[in-house]
Formats: C-alpha cells, structure tokens, sequence
C-alpha cells in the first residue's frame, strides 16, 4: 500500500514512503537508529485507512536515501534542513510531526526552528536535546545509559562490530529490543548490503559528540511553541525516565504518556501508541 519515491532536498536525496489520500490530515514519521522508515509501519497502516495522508522518509545516512561521506555532513543543522525542505516540497504543512529515537531529537529541533511547519510534536523515548546534553555531564545514570555513544566515536571499531556477520548484532537488537518480525529484519538485511548503510548512521553520533560542548554551554533556550506529546516506555535502556519532566516542561503545551515498554513503545504496543496519536492529531486538528 505504501508509493516509494525519492525527494532532492538540496544536497541529498532522501527516500520517502507515502500512504492516505493526498489531501488527508498530513503526518510525517522520523525514525531512529538504527531503524528505516517502516519504524512506524503499523501505525502509518492505521491512519492512512482512516483517512490520514503519512509520508515517512529514511533519514539521511540511512537504507535508500543519499549517505553523504563526512561526518560534518550530520551535523543538526543539515538534519533539520532535509525535514523541513520536505515538509516544504511535499506540501504537508502544517503537519503532525512524529519521531522516535534519533527522529525524535530531530523533532525536537524542528519543534524549536521552526514552528510555523508544525500543527504538532509527538515525539517517542527522545528526550529534549538541552537536557539530554546537560545530563551527559550532570547525570551519572544517564552517562552509564549512553556508554554506547562513545565507543561509536571510535572510527572503525562500531562499524566492524556492527557490521559482521551480516549484521547480526543489529539484527539481535532490533530482533529483542524493537520487537522486529524475520520479515521486517530481512528488509533491513537487504539495505544493510549498501555500501555506507551501516557507517553512515554511526556519523549521526559523531557529529552530535562534536557539537556537544556548545550544547552544554548553551544558554537555556525559548520554549516549545509547538504542541508536543511525550511517549515514553518505562523500560528503556537508553535514556533514563528523570529526562521525562525536564523535556515537557520546556513546553508551551505538553502531555506525557506512559507505557509499559521499552525503548521501542510503538513496536510494543502499535495499537495503543496508534490511538495515541489519533486522539491527539484530533485535539489539534485544523480549525478553519
């Protein structure tokens, strides 16, 4: 049911999967790592039947779309600018704007740059990216969480790891963690052949290690314009539950959800974070 297509936004192509009726209510899904577009699958299924316009994009780096060689080309800035060239050129503004993970930080920063492209935020186990910076260095259970993060500093080492044996360690992660089905990982087994397919997303997390000082400098920023909604899985591993508060009080208008899930809540529980979404799409619907 999902239409492929390939959208230039600039200095890339990103792939992007479409569903519902073209004049629909527009949702846009940004996965994380090291996930594809089909993150969302199930709940893009759900509300394109019901009458909802989805697009989701592989970001950057990732299976189809363009894999630029540098680690300065995943820098925030440039992530932010290939959503907001798609919201653009695929006419979906305002949108509903929903990620997870890595999507979720780049939600995050649209949210903040530019609200005007948005009618809302829901954002899944992602915290706000100045309070995750400032418990990197402030928050010991946090740095414990995000050991992962360093060694994928290390050039060379994750991509060996995560790269043998055709990906296993992923493929378990995804298996365990993500609740991924042997079909879905068989998706990801294909792009993973792609030259870059692995490397390129670990560049994500480079380039975030380099402009973290800045980060944590940072005077403390505006607030969240954009309604934003917070699922969050109780169990995850990643980030701890205290950055949960911190990141929706930086809201305007804030709504927090809690599942019984880890890191992966819309894998976990597809119906419940689907009538999420839905109930909150309808909150802040288009008035006129």
């Amino acid at each position: 049911m999902f239409q492929p297509q390939f959208v230039d936004v600039d200095d890339v192509l990103l792939h992007v999967e479409t569903a519902g009726p073209q004049d629909g209510p527009p949702v846009l899904f940004l996965h994380g790592w090291p996930d594809l577009w089909l993150s969302f699958a199930e709940q893009m299924t759900a509300l394109a039947g019901r009458g909802h316009r989805v697009v989701a994009p592989d970001q950057r780096g990732y299976g189809l779309s363009s894999k630029p060689a540098a680690v300065a080309d995943y820098a925030m800035p440039l992530l932010v600018k290939d959503i907001v060239l798609l919201i653009e050129r695929q006419g979906l503004a305002p949108v509903h704007l929903v990620g997870h993970d890595w999507g979720g930080a780049v939600a995050w920063a649209v949210a903040i740059e530019r609200p005007d492209l948005l009618r809302s935020s829901t954002v899944v186990n992602c915290p706000h990216p100045r309070v995750f910076a400032r418990a990197l260095t402030r928050m010991p259970s946090q740095v414990a969480r995000s050991w992962y993060m360093a060694v994928f500093q290390v050039p060379g080492l994750a991509e060996a790891v995560l790269g043998a044996r055709g990906g296993a360690v992923l493929a378990a992660m995804l298996r365990h963690g993500a609740h991924l089905s042997e079909a879905d990982l068989d998706k990801h087994r294909a792009v993973w052949r792609h030259p870059g397919a692995i490397q390129r997303p670990l560049f994500w997390y480079r380039a975030m290690f380099r402009s973290l000082p800045a980060s944590i400098r940072a005077q403390p920023d505006t607030p969240v314009r954009v309604p934003t909604q917070l699922i969050w899985g109780h169990r995850d591993g990643a980030f701890s539950t205290r950055l949960v508060d911190p990141s929706a009080a930086r809201c305007d208008e804030s709504e927090v959800h809690w599942l019984d899930a880890g890191h992966w809540p819309h894998r976990e529980h597809p119906e419940q974070v689907t009538a999420l979404l839905e109930s909150w799409f309808a909150r802040h619907a288009d008035d006129g």
